[in-house]
């Protein structure tokens, strides 16, 4: 179905949507900066993780920061920054911990301002100093890149909304080598596009539950029904805007005005993953994928500080109430537990220092004991709130087994950690990696008098 074009829709873009080419596959991508540096966003199975670092893969975008816009190449670059969420199995939708994006960083080929970035009026950042910090902040404004951390959390639809497919048309096939590389260069120029499609909610996101007076959603993805075809995975999926042209800020249309920008000025919602011809299309929350991409960069932070020796990072992440700011995700506890294992009272001097707002005390019997009642109080939050993961359950029986294999008792007997390992014992029995260590974990706990 067409889409009008009012003109309060020229004011901005609400994303920037790009053709993605690898060995392994093709589609399309969205875009982004995550802490100033410019990424793309695209499904999983598009870029095949696992080959990824032997393959020559490229991004072809179209600049959106003035009239004489025109395709750039980029190449991604997952040695520098890449995290990923596998796809589903098929016929199911995505949950938490199958998501099916992956988030590269990327880099420009060749110059992207040429003679512009000399003339100071029509330059995006005239009174920049030139400095790389600049060029990147530059990069951005050109490709009008929205930071990922921007995804509102309580940004939801309802079933019925209106909403905008953005995709990018003409993108360069690969795989043609008979032709010139001029042929290819100017098809890139000419024929990449971006164009946009309405589509209403079918099949909205939902809260239901609680732990801890927090909301859990129970579905990371939105359907609706706008017209999609396969080879269109990683468009970008926007909301209606609201607002007029008399209601937008004046100095924001004033700026982008003249800009050659098609479409929209609604809220980036989701990410489209999959769809056929006469079905509703799928998109994975942008919303939730900043949240596990944080939950990513939480791992990686706790275990890269415990191979330093400092526990103070995973005790920390143990410490977090459950379910705060990351949605339904255990990955960085379960971590945060296994460094608990490796390393007992190095973690519980650790939770001595949290308890003391962080001050550096000595650990004495008493202080030591309160800390590892702390501690164990924390892990069985985490295991009656995530039940269903085996590797947090495993980390955890292995964490509690190794405070009791090191001597140290809790101040309140540790009654509450022999009925975790007991629970996590009975509703992982089938499991024999999680069962061997909650029996190991419950033998050392009751010879050690912890009952």
């Amino acid at each position: 179905m067409p889409v009008p074009r009012p003109e309060y829709e020229r004011v901005f873009p609400p994303a920037t949507v790009c053709a993605v080419t690898t060995a392994g596959g093709s589609g399309l991508g969205i875009l982004c900066t995550l802490k100033n540096a410019l990424c793309v966003l695209t499904p999983c199975h598009v870029l095949c993780p696992e080959t990824l670092t032997k393959i020559s893969s490229r991004v072809v975008a179209l600049r959106v920061d003035g009239p004489d816009s025109k395709t750039v190449t980029l190449n991604l670059r997952p040695d520098v920054f890449f995290a990923h969420s596998p796809a589903p199995q098929d016929g199911r939708p995505p949950d938490v911990n199958r998501m099916d994006y992956a988030l590269v960083a990327c880099e420009l080929v060749g110059d992207l301002w040429g003679d512009s970035a000399k003339n100071s009026e029509s330059s995006a950042s005239a009174s920049a100093s030139g400095s790389a910090c600049d060029k990147k902040t530059k990069t951005n404004l050109h490709f009008f890149a929205r930071p990922l951390e921007d995804a509102r959390q309580g940004h939801f639809v309802e079933c019925g909304d209106e909403i905008h497919v953005g995709v990018s048309a003409g993108h360069l096939d690969e795989t043609r080598e008979t032709e010139s590389d001029e042929t290819k260069e100017k098809e890139k120029e000419n024929d990449v596009s971006v164009s946009w499609r309405r589509g209403f909610v079918t099949a909205a996101p939902r809260l239901f539950g609680t732990f801890n007076s927090q909301k859990k959603t129970t579905n990371v993805s939105l359907r609706y029904d706008a017209r999609t075809v396969p080879g269109e995975s990683g468009a970008a999926v926007c909301s209606v805007p609201k607002l007029g042209l008399g209601e937008l800020p004046s100095e924001l249309v004033q700026r982008k005005r003249d800009s050659n920008n098609t479409r929209g000025t609604g809220t980036l919602l989701a990410m489209h993953r999959a769809g056929a011809d006469g079905e509703d299309g799928e998109g994975v929350l942008v919303s939730e994928i900043f949240k596990d991409v944080r939950e990513t960069l939480a791992t990686r932070k706790l275990r890269h500080a415990a191979s330093k020796g400092n526990t103070g990072v995973a005790v920390l992440e143990i410490n977090r109430t459950p379910g705060t700011s990351r949605g339904h995700r255990s990955r960085a506890a379960a971590a945060a537990a296994e460094v608990v294992a490796a390393q007992p009272a190095m973690a519980v001097a650790a939770m001595a220092c949290v308890a003391d707002k962080g001050g550096y005390v000595s650990v004495g019997a008493a202080r030591a004991a309160s800390a590892c009642e702390a501690l164990e109080t924390n892990m069985c939050a985490w295991a009656a709130f995530d039940p269903k993961s085996s590797r947090l359950a495993a980390g955890i029986a292995h964490a509690l087994g190794a405070l009791a294999r090191a001597g140290i008792v809790p101040s309140g007997g540790g009654l509450e950690g022999d009925a975790c390992v007991v629970a996590t014992l009975e509703a992982h029995y089938a499991n024999q990696a999680v069962r061997e260590k909650a029996e190991w974990a419950l033998r050392l706990r009751r010879a050690r008098g912890l009952r």
